[in-house]
């Protein structure tokens, strides 16, 4: 596997799958006011 994975590799996971819920819920937000 890649090697940024064996030092930090979990909070990058972490912090992608925080990124990918608030852009989920900014999408949402945007086509319930339109």
């Amino acid at each position: 596997t890649l090697p940024f994975i064996s030092y930090g590799g979990s909070s990058l996971v972490s912090l992608l799958i925080g990124i990918g819920m608030v852009e989920s819920v900014v999408a949402r937000r945007k086509l319930i006011q339109d």
